[in-house]
This record gives C-alpha cells, structure tokens and sequence, in this order.
C-alpha cells in the first residue's frame, strides 16, 4: 500500500538540496509519496498541510520558534497527526493537548539521512502511517551527527535507574521545549503519564546540569502527581554526560524514587530514533525483555 506524506517547516528549513533529494529517495523506496508545502508563511503552510492528501505531515528539521504558531493555529481545523523531534516537540504536545489526536515523537525529514540499518523509517511507517503497535527495541548502532556524518557507534544499551512498571499515556520529548508549554494549556495532562524526556548538546558539558533544572522544574507542577514513568533519550557525545554521574544523581532525585526510569533510549537527538506515539497508552516494565510497548 503506497502512503503520502506531507512536509512542513515550522521551525527550520532543510538547507541542503542533497539532504531533501536522499530522504525522498529513501521514501519512495519504501512506497511513500512525499508533498512540500512551502510558502514564506509557516501558519499558511501548517494548515495547507492539512487539507491535503498526506496521511502524516513531518517537520523538515528542527530548530527554534515554532512556539510563535501555537496562538494562530486553528485547532479545530487539525485533523492529521505531525511528526518531528527537538523543536517541534512543542508542537505535538500543543496539538495532543488541544486535540487529543495521537502525535508522533519521531524522525523528521533531515533524520532520515541518519538513519542505521533502517531503524528509523521502519518504525515510522509501522507507528505512524500503518498504525501498530510496537515493542522497544533497541537500534544495534547510533549516529552522533554533531560527530560525524557517516561514523556508527555501538549501541551500550539502557540504563535502568529505578526498577518497576508503570502504564500511561506517552508525553514529552525535548525537555526544555516541555518547560516552554508546562503549566499552559498547551501540555497535556493525563491521569496517568509516562514523561520522555531527552536534551540536545547546545549547552555543552552543562547539558545535564541544564537537563536537571529542567526537570526539577517539570516535577514542580501539580500535574507532576500523575506520571508514573519516566524514559530518558539518548544524551550526545559533546555532553561529556557519564552515565554512571546520571544513575547517581537521579537514583537521589527523591520524586523519581517510586516510578521506573530507564536512559539511554532510541530517542532524542542521536540516530536513529524509535517513533512514540504521544498521548497513546504505554507501558513501561524494566523487567520486561521489550521495556516499552504500546
């Protein structure tokens, strides 16, 4: 069966021709069509996107800003899912959260360059365009493109901080872009939720500094009350992050303490990346060969 995407730019555009040609080819391979709106106007281009044929529309790329949208779109014209990461996770939890429609934390167009044994758009289409559930897998290799373009690393596996199992609906992605809508009527709030949270490298050997901040801040909430999980994306290699300093210091985080939380997940800003459908129920068990399944 041949799916159609739609491609938008509501943070950054792709600036390489190259990077759009070979994400397209590899779609096409795969029997997906893709459509490009790109007009100067990104609000223009938002709701083009979804009066079209596509069945998903994914961000180019990521980047900043995309904020600036949330109070011009017409929510209850948005009837299609997105999907992206970094940036654009203020996107799909705002639209989780004014229309309760599953979004995706997941490759956008540029990450599909990065893609390691087509971990990445095999789990796109199964998630997002056919609609399956899935078990955790992890990718067998990872891409680090703040490193090299071309060089794999050896996937060393989660981490599992706190033991147990959880169910809840998925919410989250890049943890500063959260802290943006926290607290708004733009982040969703379940009675039960599993947070996935990840940080790129932009804050260098602070990064896990500004990542605990953040996520002190996240738990300040009342709504903090209801997550039951908490999944912890795979850190870059600029972060200088030690894995043994993150078990340590998050094993003391004493709101963590009663709910499992695993890092070191296919998700985040390495390649590549498991789609998680956010707002759909998961469940979270480190005893469990999957670890994650929805």
């Amino acid at each position: 069966m041949q799916h159609k995407i739609g491609v938008i730019s509501p943070s950054l555009p792709l600036k390489s021709e190259q990077e759009t040609e070979t994400a397209v080819k590899r779609l096409a391979d795969n029997d997906i069509s893709v459509e490009f709106f790109t007009s100067k106007s990104k609000l223009e281009d938002f709701m083009l996107a979804q009066t079209s044929e596509a069945e998903v529309i994914i961000a180019s790329r990521g980047g900043f800003n995309s904020v600036e949208l949330l109070p011009k779109l017409d929510f209850s014209k948005i009837t299609k899912p997105l999907c992206g990461y970094s940036d654009i996770t203020v996107l799909l939890n705002a639209l989780l959260a004014q229309t309760g429609i599953v979004q995706y934390l997941g490759p956008n167009l540029k990450a599909l360059n990065g893609d390691v044994e087509d971990y990445g758009i095999k789990n796109f289409i199964s998630i997002a365009l056919e609609q399956k559930g899935a078990n955790y897998y992890p990718a067998k290799a990872y891409m680090d493109t703040h490193i090299s373009k071309t060089q794999t690393f050896a996937n060393s596996g989660l981490t599992i901080i706190n033991e147990g199992k959880a169910k809840g609906r998925l919410v989250g992605g890049n943890l500063c872009s959260q802290i943006m809508l926290a607290g708004t009527k733009y982040y969703p709030v379940f009675d039960d939720m599993i947070i996935i949270a990840e940080e790129d490298d932009l804050c260098g050997t602070e990064t896990f500094n500004m990542f605990m901040r953040n996520l002190w801040a996240l738990f300040n909430y009342d709504f903090a009350k209801n997550i039951r999980g908490l999944i912890i994306g795979r850190f870059m290699q600029n972060s200088l992050v030690d894995v043994a300093a993150v078990k340590q210091k998050l094993q003391a985080f004493e709101a963590l303490r009663h709910i499992p939380v695993i890092a070191g997940f296919d998700t985040g800003h390495t390649l590549p990346q498991m789609t998680l459908p956010l707002g759909k129920e998961a469940i979270l068990d480190t005893a469990s060969d999957s670890v994650l399944s929805f």
